[in-house]
């Protein structure tokens, strides 16, 4: 048995023991806390991956193709004047670089020539998968361009909405214009003709004359936009004793030039002032 003296000796050095021990920390059960913030705004940004780059360069490449389709109407129609109801003609075709659709042909009850069609697609998608691989290969820096664009894009978005003295100007010259067209040739060639000429241009006006306005928000204006000028195009057409499909495809031949040349050019200057800064 230990006397008390050697029991207060031993107790002495078994503290002096613990004390000697490593202290090991506690688990820490918590989560790791995120940046929650950072992550949804990686999520919303317009750059992307590889693959995201090359889909947007190969849609882009394949909308220019569409574009060509369009444009030779004008090339392989000798008279346009069915696109506004004047005349009735059978020399009209459409197609790049094969021909998809002629007017007077059957095609043995189909609308167009889908094998033609199919491989017009087969031309658009491999012209599209070239421009597509030149884009991805500069996805780093497209990336870096649109994180510049998109930050300073925010700090414009947080001031407050104005319209200058030259757009509330061009916004009313715009509205005097189609108001007189509609009083004096509602229901007359010149009506559907404007629209398919103006049509675009009168709608990116509306949506960019606002200023500090986010893209998404521009969007949101030309959509509800365009659709209520498709509706004026088809109540014309039909005025005009024209067919629904008659209107719907002057639509497609004049505005898909006009939209894709805009949207192009309009992206690639913004890369552009980005770039240069």
């Amino acid at each position: 048995m230990l006397s008390g003296s050697n029991f207060c000796r031993a107790r002495s050095l078994s503290v002096d023991n613990e004390a000697l021990l490593p202290i090991t920390p506690k688990a820490n059960h918590h989560p790791p806390i995120t940046n929650m913030a950072t992550d949804q705004a990686s999520q919303r940004t317009f750059g992307g991956t590889r693959f995201r780059w090359f889909a947007r360069g190969t849609a882009v490449g394949m909308l220019l193709v569409a574009v060509v389709n369009a444009l030779s109407y004008f090339v392989r129609s000798s008279d346009w004047g069915n696109l506004i109801g004047e005349a009735e003609s059978n020399d009209e075709a459409i197609g790049f670089p094969f021909v998809v659709w002629e007017a007077g042909n059957t095609y043995n009850g189909f609308y167009a020539d889908y094998p033609m069609l199919f491989l017009n697609v087969l031309v658009a998608v491999s012209l599209g998968s070239i421009l597509g691989v030149v884009v991805a290969r500069h996805r780093d820096r497209l990336n870096r361009l649109v994180e510049d664009f998109e930050i300073e894009a925010a700090e414009e978005s947080k001031r407050p909405i104005q319209f200058s003295l030259l757009g509330l100007l061009i916004v009313t010259t715009l509205c005097a214009v189609f108001v007189a067209i509609a009083v004096k040739v509602a229901a007359r060639p010149e009506t559907l003709l404007a629209i398919y000429s103006l049509g675009p241009i009168c709608l990116v006006a509306i949506a960019m004359l606002p200023r500090r306005l986010s893209w998404q928000r521009r969007v949101a204006i030309i959509t509800p936009s365009a659709l209520m000028l498709i509706a004026v195009a088809i109540a014309v057409g039909i005025r005009l004793g024209m067919e629904f499909d008659k209107v719907m495809m002057g639509i497609f031949l004049c505005w898909t030039p006009q939209s894709a040349v805009a949207a192009i050019a309009l992206t690639t200057t913004l890369f552009i002032q980005q770039a240069r800064r």
